[in-house]
């Protein structure tokens, strides 16, 4: 299984881990970055993940994200077909970095795109029939795991 984590999921160990909904998060996020490393499933970068983390004002956070997106495939440049799907994604009433992130999905053929972003996976919802893959909670995808 093809997977793609958006920077919310990735991030989500250096949340506040006394919120009991982070903690399972982020306890699934490991269990999904480990199925990763045993080649249970592969995640896959894309450019969308290099801008969003550059934007980071915590630096020791962009530092851990980068180290382990640095264990992936480096990102290729954005295709102008990507750019064009991130727009038209924008305009269904993704945000521009969700839809950022969603059209480089699809672009790397993931099956699934793992968020912690609520609204993110309820406009995912709301739009099935326009996207070519599940956006889903990793609680969600380590269960099917």
């Amino acid at each position: 299984m093809k997977t793609y984590m958006d920077i919310c999921a990735i991030k989500r160990p250096f949340d506040d881990q006394t919120h009991p909904r982070v903690a399972l998060e982020t306890a699934a996020v490991l269990v999904i970055l480990q199925a990763d490393l045993e080649g249970r499933l592969q995640c896959v970068r894309s450019a969308a993940h290099d801008l969003e983390n550059s934007l980071n004002p915590d630096g020791r956070r962009a530092a851990a994200v980068q180290a382990w997106l640095d264990t992936l495939t480096p990102a290729a440049e954005t295709p102008e077909a990507v750019a064009k799907r991130a727009s038209h994604l924008a305009a269904l009433g993704f945000g521009m970095l969700d839809a950022f992130h969603l059209a480089w999905a699809e672009n790397l053929n993931a099956d699934t795109l793992v968020t912690c972003d609520d609204r993110f996976i309820a406009c995912a919802a709301r739009n099935a029939s326009s996207i070519k893959l599940r956006v889903v909670n990793p609680l969600q995808l380590v269960g099917e795991l």
